[in-house]
């Protein structure tokens, strides 16, 4: 009896429960239409600037050296020494070169003494062999019918052929020395431009800013001496794309901006083709250097395309999707997703087509909505 009535128990509380089970069939409830944020697309005047940042260089840096071997005689300068364009900074012992200047010029007025010699020894002869021609004519005419004329034509022919001779002699004698005289002028050429290279010269007013030898040093052609900077202008060295390198052209003036204060520059330099390497152009930006200093960075302000009556919305109002981009246009109470062609992006805004100026678009949020949405703009 215990057993049957615990089991007619169970059964009535098993009853019991199914039949106050809850239906198990839940109504979905709709979500409220999002409260969104919205803009106006605007119509602006726009001209995007690109920040790059690069490093101050001394407009004009140049590696000395000698072109003549030499033992150092003279140091004129020190590192940090402002020196103005040809003073002097090194010089190397010159006595060969000047030896070798001094024996040009002898030879040379050996040589064109040799010259003015022959030149009055042809003179001579020419009027010699005239007066010689002249003589062998007349003995010609007197006749050759007598031994005797016969033979004072053959000796007065005789002469003449001599005169002939020498006289052929000291024009190739002439011509020679000139020849001689032209390798000597050469030769001194040479040696008063090694003497001139003996002296080591500043090729622009600049600041010294190392020297590598020492007095009594020996050097070769080459070898580094000294180095010289103009630090009184600096270039602003950078690295850009080719979509900012079309846009510029020499001698534009662009913005720069240092750690201190914003001042004007003007482009010096910019590369037509870009490098092989890193696909970028070179451009340098000079400006005066009061207050700057080589190795410190800076920003220029590069401008870019100028557009008039731009249509633009908030970069946060894109939607990007499959490769696409879509902007929300607010039409009523309802979204409609609209394609949109990226033209420009600037600081925090996009350059676009395909929605007209003065539409209402969701300006945030984009990613959770849907073509033809409800909305509630607050």
């Amino acid at each position: 009896m215990r057993i049957l009535f615990i089991s007619t128990v169970s059964i009535l509380i098993i009853t019991a429960l199914l039949l106050t089970r809850p239906d198990t069939h839940a109504e979905l409830q709709k979500l409220p239409p999002p409260t969104v944020n919205i803009s106006i697309v605007e119509k602006i005047d726009v001209q995007p600037i690109t920040e790059v940042i690069g490093k101050f260089q001394p407009a004009k840096k140049a590696r000395l050296h000698f072109q003549v071997s030499g033992q150092i005689d003279r140091r004129f300068v020190e590192v940090g020494q402002y020196v103005i364009g040809n003073s002097k900074l090194l010089s190397i012992d010159s006595g060969d070169f000047s030896d070798a200047v001094e024996e040009s010029v002898a030879t040379l007025k050996t040589e064109d003494a040799a010259i003015e010699r022959d030149s009055q020894l042809l003179e001579l002869m020419r009027k010699e062999r005239k007066l010689q021609e002249q003589e062998v004519l007349r003995i010609k005419q007197l006749g050759r019918d007598s031994l005797a004329s016969k033979s004072n034509y053959d000796q007065t022919l005789q002469i003449l052929y001599r005169q002939q001779a020498e006289e052929t002699r000291l024009e190739h004698s002439m011509s020679s020395a000139r020849n001689r005289l032209m390798i000597e002028q050469v030769r001194l050429n040479k040696a008063e431009r090694n003497l001139k290279r003996a002296q080591l010269m500043s090729p622009f007013d600049g600041t010294v800013n190392a020297i590598y030898v020492e007095v009594g040093d020996y050097v070769s052609p080459g070898e580094p001496a000294l180095e010289i900077v103009q630090v009184d202008k600096l270039d602003l060295s950078l690295e850009i794309t080719m979509i900012s390198a079309v846009q510029l052209q020499l001698g534009q003036e662009i913005q720069v901006v240092t750690n201190s204060d914003e001042r004007t520059g003007e482009i010096i330099a910019l590369s037509v083709a870009p490098d092989a390497e890193t696909n970028t152009h070179t451009l340098k930006i000079r400006l005066p250097s009061d207050g700057l200093f080589s190795g410190q960075l800076a920003v220029a302000k590069l401008p870019g395309v100028f557009y008039e009556a731009a249509n633009v919305i908030p970069i946060s109002a894109i939607l990007y999707e499959d490769g696409q981009s879509y902007a929300f246009e607010v039409i009523n109470d309802r979204v409609v997703k609209k394609t949109v062609k990226l033209i420009e992006r600037y600081k925090d805004i996009q350059i676009i087509s395909g929605i007209e100026s003065g539409s209402t678009i969701i300006s945030k949020d984009v990613s959770s909505l849907t073509d033809g949405q409800v909305i509630i703009i607050p």
